[in-house]
């Protein structure tokens, strides 16, 4: 019997690292969705794909968000 650990829809595991569906990003940082969207085409945060969804990875969210409260 395989025991696994429960995830939460919208996050995911790819070789040890955890994942954040991008469309769940603007909810869980507080941001709307064009900060967002912005904050991908300025290659602030880097977008991967994990089972066909597109992801970022948390090292990555935590970096844009210590980025931005450094620019407060």
């Amino acid at each position: 019997m395989r025991v696994t650990t429960q995830v939460k829809p919208g996050f995911f595991w790819k070789a040890g690292r955890q994942y954040m569906a991008l469309s769940e990003v603007p909810r869980t940082l507080n941001l709307t969705a064009s900060e967002v969207t912005d904050a991908v085409g300025r290659d602030e945060l880097k977008v991967e794909k994990v089972s066909g969804c597109k992801v970022v990875s948390m090292e990555a969210l935590l970096g844009y968000v210590t980025m931005r409260e450094g620019q407060k």
